[in-house]
Formats: structure tokens, sequence, C-alpha cells
């Protein structure tokens, strides 16, 4: 309730804000007819779209996050081999390379995936990594004495007891990799909410394209609610 209740004062001060002339009428649509523009039959190919190539970025950086998290975690001479090669790519902003992916890839849904999946890789490495570093000496002791060893006991010790902080990485990423979904979208023209919002702000068609920004922010809530 509390959060309908923000939404609804959200509704309100935008209708306070076109009321008193401080958002310019054109620009910004009544709630009812973005309201009306929820209903626009290309919407929800374009949510579709955003959300396959956010799932499958997600997927591959999970595929490769965790696991070389826990090995970073467990060995530290790889982790200090490799170090240095994390911390530099880390700060790379997904965004800024979409023209070498273009070239390199080609427009689709593969090089989206794949920037998505380069976004999402790093708050699941570090994450996990460090989940497994402060996993309680004790536990890994316990599973040793109980005849646990090597990938065993990684997965039956290790693993588990660093759920937590890979949860805390997989919703970072998840939301992260729904903003770089849209982004690269908006820049490529691939088919997803961020193109759909685009082509209807050019065709003019402003509450279709509020519309489409509404969907995103519906997506990004139910990516957190369900990463919880």
């Amino acid at each position: 309730m509390k959060g309908l209740a923000g939404f609804a004062a959200l509704v309100g001060l935008w209708e306070l804000l076109r009321s008193a002339h401080v958002l310019p009428p054109g620009s910004a649509p009544a709630s009812v007819d973005i309201a009306r523009a929820l209903g626009n039959p290309d919407l929800p190919g374009a949510t579709a779209g955003t959300l396959i190539a956010w799932a499958a970025g997600l997927l591959l950086a999970a595929s490769i996050g965790i696991p070389l998290g826990v090995l970073l975690g467990l060995s530290r001479w790889v982790d200090a081999a490799l170090t240095a090669t994390v911390d530099f790519l880390r700060p790379i902003p997904a965004v800024a390379l979409i023209p070498v992916a273009v070239v390199v890839i080609g427009l689709g849904a593969g090089m989206q995936a794949l920037l998505v999946g380069f976004a999402c890789l790093w708050p699941l490495l570090i994450s996990t990594r460090f989940g497994v570093r402060d996993v309680d000496p004790l536990l890994t002791e316990t599973g040793r004495v109980l005849g646990a060893r090597g990938l065993r006991l990684a997965a039956t010790v290790t693993v588990p007891a660093a759920l937590p902080s890979i949860r805390t990485g997989l919703r970072t990423a998840a939301s992260l990799g729904l903003v770089v979904a849209v982004a690269t979208e908006l820049a490529t023209g691939s088919p997803g909410l961020g193109w759909f919002i685009a082509q209807q702000q050019q065709a003019g068609q402003i509450p279709a394209a509020y519309a489409g920004i509404v969907v995103a922010g519906l997506l990004g809530y139910l990516v957190h609610l369900v990463t919880s």
C-alpha cells in the first residue's frame, strides 16, 4: 500500500506541474493519455525484446561471473593474477563498448545480450569473490572434517555460505542489466523498449513514449522484487 501511495503521489505531482504550466503541455501529456497509450499494440513486443536480451545477458554473466568469483575467492594465486585485469575492465561502461560491439558482432540480439552480460558480470563476480572470502573458516574446517574436499567442499559448504553475498550481486546486476538493455536499444535501434520510446518520440506520439518509460520502470520494479 505504501508503494501505491507513493505512485499516486507521483501522478498527482505530475498533474499539478502540468496544471501550473511548469511542464510544457506538448511534452507532458496527461496521466490518462499515458494510461491509454499503454494499450499500444507494439508495446508487448518491445517489452519482450528487452526482456529476452536482459535475460540472456544476465544468464551469460551468471554462468561466468559466479564460477570465476568462487575461484578468485578460493585461490589467492588466481586472484592476484587476475585482479589487475578485473580492475581495468570493471569501470568501463558497457554502453561505451557499443561502437566496438557493432563492428565486431554486428547489430542484433547477440550484440545486445553481450553488452548486458558485460555490465552484469562485474557485480556478480565481485560479490561472489568477497562472499567466498568471508565464509567462516570454522564452516570450511567442519566440512573437511566430514570428508568434503575440493569441488565437493566448494559446492556443499563454501557456495551455500556465500549465497547472501551472491544474491546481493545478482540484485545489482539484474537492475543494471535492464538499464543497459534499454540504453543499447536507444543507441542502436535494436528491437525493444528503448527503440520503441525513440520511435514514438520521433513520430510525435509523446504519450506512447511515456508509456514505454512507464513499462521500463515497472520492469525495473519487478526485477527488484524478484531478486530481493
